[in-house]
Protein backbone atom coordinates (compact mmCIF):
# COMPACT_ATOMS: atom_id res chain seq x y z
CA UNK A 1 0.00 0.00 0.00
CA UNK A 2 1.47 3.31 -1.05
CA UNK A 3 1.91 5.92 1.68
CA UNK A 4 0.03 8.64 -0.23
CA UNK A 5 -2.95 6.34 -0.87
CA UNK A 6 -3.00 5.20 2.78
CA UNK A 7 -2.96 8.80 4.02
CA UNK A 8 -5.77 9.84 1.64
CA UNK A 9 -7.89 6.80 2.53
CA UNK A 10 -7.37 7.34 6.25
CA UNK A 11 -8.34 11.01 5.87
CA UNK A 12 -11.57 9.97 4.12
CA UNK A 13 -12.36 7.37 6.81
CA UNK A 14 -11.82 9.94 9.56
CA UNK A 15 -14.02 12.48 7.76
CA UNK A 16 -16.82 9.95 7.44
CA UNK A 17 -16.76 7.95 10.66
CA UNK A 18 -15.44 10.07 13.55
CA UNK A 19 -18.40 11.15 15.64
CA UNK A 20 -20.73 8.48 14.26
CA UNK A 21 -22.23 5.76 16.44
CA UNK A 22 -22.45 2.02 15.89
CA UNK A 23 -26.11 1.76 14.97
CA UNK A 24 -26.70 -1.87 14.03
CA UNK A 25 -25.87 -4.99 12.12
CA UNK A 26 -27.39 -6.30 8.90
CA UNK A 27 -27.67 -10.05 8.82
CA UNK A 28 -26.55 -11.59 5.54
CA UNK A 29 -27.56 -14.83 3.87
CA UNK A 30 -24.97 -16.75 5.88
CA UNK A 31 -21.78 -16.51 7.91
CA UNK A 32 -18.65 -15.04 6.42
CA UNK A 33 -19.76 -11.45 5.99
CA UNK A 34 -20.64 -8.90 8.66
CA UNK A 35 -22.21 -5.57 7.74
CA UNK A 36 -22.01 -3.01 10.54
CA UNK A 37 -24.09 0.16 10.28
CA UNK A 38 -23.07 3.54 11.68
CA UNK A 39 -25.11 6.70 11.99
CA UNK A 40 -24.42 10.37 12.59
CA UNK A 41 -27.19 11.68 14.83
CA UNK A 42 -26.21 15.26 14.12
CA UNK A 43 -26.43 17.37 11.00
CA UNK A 44 -23.18 15.88 9.66
CA UNK A 45 -23.44 14.42 6.18
CA UNK A 46 -23.44 11.69 5.11
CA UNK A 47 -25.43 10.39 8.05
CA UNK A 48 -25.74 6.68 7.08
CA UNK A 49 -22.45 4.76 6.97
CA UNK A 50 -21.46 1.12 6.89
CA UNK A 51 -18.50 -1.26 7.00
CA UNK A 52 -18.82 -4.63 5.27
CA UNK A 53 -16.33 -7.14 6.67
CA UNK A 54 -15.36 -10.20 4.65
CA UNK A 55 -12.33 -11.31 6.67
CA UNK A 56 -11.56 -12.08 10.29
CA UNK A 57 -12.11 -9.33 12.82
CA UNK A 58 -12.28 -8.92 16.58
CA UNK A 59 -12.42 -6.34 19.34
CA UNK A 60 -9.38 -5.32 21.41
CA UNK A 61 -8.84 -2.89 24.27
CA UNK A 62 -7.46 0.41 22.90
CA UNK A 63 -4.35 0.03 25.05
CA UNK A 64 -3.08 -2.77 22.81
CA UNK A 65 -0.09 -1.73 20.72
CA UNK A 66 0.42 -4.80 18.55
CA UNK A 67 -2.28 -6.04 16.26
CA UNK A 68 -2.20 -9.25 14.17
CA UNK A 69 -0.47 -9.15 10.78
CA UNK A 70 -2.91 -11.52 9.07
CA UNK A 71 -5.90 -13.80 9.65
CA UNK A 72 -3.52 -16.64 10.51
CA UNK A 73 -2.64 -14.81 13.74
CA UNK A 74 -6.28 -14.39 14.76
CA UNK A 75 -8.54 -16.76 16.67
CA UNK A 76 -11.63 -18.17 14.99
CA UNK A 77 -14.93 -16.81 16.32
CA UNK A 78 -18.44 -18.08 15.84
CA UNK A 79 -21.06 -15.81 14.36
CA UNK A 80 -22.72 -15.60 17.79
CA UNK A 81 -19.43 -14.52 19.42
CA UNK A 82 -18.96 -11.80 16.80
CA UNK A 83 -22.49 -10.45 17.32
CA UNK A 84 -21.91 -10.47 21.08
CA UNK A 85 -18.85 -8.25 20.56
CA UNK A 86 -20.92 -5.81 18.50
CA UNK A 87 -23.67 -5.68 21.11
CA UNK A 88 -21.04 -4.45 23.61
CA UNK A 89 -20.35 -1.58 21.19
CA UNK A 90 -23.95 -0.61 20.43
CA UNK A 91 -24.43 3.16 20.30
CA UNK A 92 -20.71 3.70 21.03
CA UNK A 93 -19.24 6.79 19.40
CA UNK A 94 -16.30 6.45 16.99
CA UNK A 95 -13.43 8.58 18.28
CA UNK A 96 -10.65 7.41 15.94
CA UNK A 97 -10.13 5.33 12.83
CA UNK A 98 -6.80 4.22 11.39
CA UNK A 99 -5.26 1.97 8.78
CA UNK A 100 -2.25 -0.29 9.22
CA UNK A 101 1.13 1.06 8.15
CA UNK A 102 1.72 -1.27 5.18
CA UNK A 103 -1.46 -3.38 5.09
CA UNK A 104 -5.00 -1.90 5.05
CA UNK A 105 -5.98 -3.34 8.43
CA UNK A 106 -8.88 -1.25 9.72
CA UNK A 107 -8.88 -0.07 13.35
CA UNK A 108 -12.01 1.68 14.61
CA UNK A 109 -11.63 3.20 18.10
CA UNK A 110 -14.66 3.81 20.30
CA UNK A 111 -15.35 6.06 23.28
CA UNK A 112 -15.48 3.00 25.58
CA UNK A 113 -11.80 2.32 24.92
CA UNK A 114 -12.47 -0.67 22.66
CA UNK A 115 -11.17 -1.03 19.10
CA UNK A 116 -12.61 -3.10 16.27
CA UNK A 117 -9.69 -4.59 14.34
CA UNK A 118 -10.45 -5.85 10.82
CA UNK A 119 -7.84 -7.87 8.95
CA UNK A 120 -6.86 -6.15 5.69
CA UNK A 121 -4.50 -8.78 4.25
CA UNK A 122 -5.51 -11.26 1.57
CA UNK A 123 -3.83 -12.12 -1.71
CA UNK A 124 -7.01 -12.83 -3.69
CA UNK A 125 -10.03 -11.19 -2.01
CA UNK A 126 -11.29 -7.87 -0.67
CA UNK A 127 -11.17 -7.92 3.13
CA UNK A 128 -13.53 -5.04 3.84
CA UNK A 129 -15.39 -2.13 2.28
CA UNK A 130 -16.69 1.07 3.89
CA UNK A 131 -19.01 3.68 2.50
CA UNK A 132 -22.15 5.72 2.72
CA UNK A 133 -25.80 5.24 1.89
CA UNK A 134 -28.54 2.74 2.52
CA UNK A 135 -27.70 0.74 -0.62
CA UNK A 136 -24.35 -0.49 0.78
CA UNK A 137 -22.52 0.23 -2.47
CA UNK A 138 -21.17 3.68 -1.65
CA UNK A 139 -23.32 6.52 -2.95
CA UNK A 140 -20.52 9.11 -2.92
CA UNK A 141 -17.86 7.56 -0.70
CA UNK A 142 -16.32 4.10 -0.94
CA UNK A 143 -13.10 2.70 0.55
CA UNK A 144 -12.07 -0.89 -0.30
CA UNK A 145 -9.24 -3.03 1.09
CA UNK A 146 -8.23 -4.73 -2.15
CA UNK A 147 -6.21 -7.90 -2.71
CA UNK A 148 -2.46 -7.76 -2.30
CA UNK A 149 -2.43 -5.30 0.65
CA UNK A 150 -3.74 -2.34 -1.32
CA UNK A 151 -6.58 0.12 -0.83
CA UNK A 152 -8.82 2.00 -3.25
CA UNK A 153 -10.86 5.06 -2.36
CA UNK A 154 -13.60 6.96 -4.18
CA UNK A 155 -14.58 10.36 -2.81
CA UNK A 156 -16.41 13.38 -4.19
CA UNK A 157 -14.25 15.51 -6.46
CA UNK A 158 -14.42 18.47 -4.10
CA UNK A 159 -12.99 16.51 -1.12
CA UNK A 160 -9.49 17.66 -0.31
Amino acid sequence: MELQQREFSEKVLKQLFIGSQLDGVKFGPGPGSTLIKFMHYTSKQPDELWVNIESKWTVFPSAINEFPNSEDEMDDSTEEEEYSLLIKLQREKVIDIKLGETVPHLKIGFSSGLTIFVNGHHDMYECWQAGDGAGYTGEEWLIVATPGDDITTWAPNDFN
